[in-house]
């Protein structure tokens, strides 16, 4: 009976014993795989980092080349060419909601046409005989509608982009004209400047 007492207690010891180690040795293991997970999460986060950050590299250099992608143009005529760099003053006047340098710049436009191009000439005309900006605008709008076949038939190379904003003018919408695709629109300024879209590409 003894015997058989102590061979149980000895068993129970033995038993307990080895329980501990497993139970230690699975602990071990749990916090070594933690340590492990760790370690491989903040791998994959630092990875997930560093494509995220060429991912915005890529985006940002493509943003800026949509940005810059000025269009390099020429006229068969000089005049038109004139006409050309006075239309774009007053145009980016307009973007930055200038007034008086919208008008000063439609002057110099006004000057160059004489009776033959009596609409354009009468739409430049309006915009530099006002400081309002609304009024300018809306001369601006109706000099570009007529000024768009008077650009085409002499254009020698380069793009010009035709470019809409539905919101102008209550809802109807204005169109202007633009060597570059990025817009800027010049009915609204900073307070929409990226409203509108091209309409249309006149090239040669």
């Amino acid at each position: 009976m003894k015997n058989t007492v102590k061979f149980v207690m000895i068993a129970a010891i033995a038993l307990s014993i080895t329980s501990c180690g497993n139970d230690k040795k699975n602990n071990n293991e749990g916090e070594d795989a933690l340590v492990e997970e760790r370690m491989v999460d903040e791998q994959e986060m630092e990875g997930m980092d560093h494509m995220d950050g060429a991912d915005m590299d890529h985006s940002m250099h493509t943003d800026a080349e949509m940005k810059t992608d000025n269009a390099a143009l020429s006229f068969e005529d000089e005049n038109v060419a004139a006409v050309w760099n006075a239309y774009n003053s007053v145009r980016l006047a307009l973007i930055a909601s200038d007034p008086a340098k919208a008008k000063q710049e439609a002057a110099n436009l006004a000057m160059i046409f004489d009776e033959s191009n009596a609409k354009l000439k009468s739409a430049a005309s309006a915009i530099a005989a006002s400081e309002d900006l609304k009024v300018q605008r809306t001369a601006f709008s109706q000099f570009s509608n007529a000024a768009e076949a008077y650009f085409k038939g002499t254009l020698n190379s380069g793009t010009l982009y035709k470019q809409h904003c539905p919101m102008a003018f209550d809802g109807k919408g204005g169109d202007w004209l633009s060597n570059e695709a990025a817009i800027k629109n010049p009915y609204y300024g900073d307070q929409m400047l990226t409203c509108g879209s091209v309409t249309a590409t006149i090239t040669k």
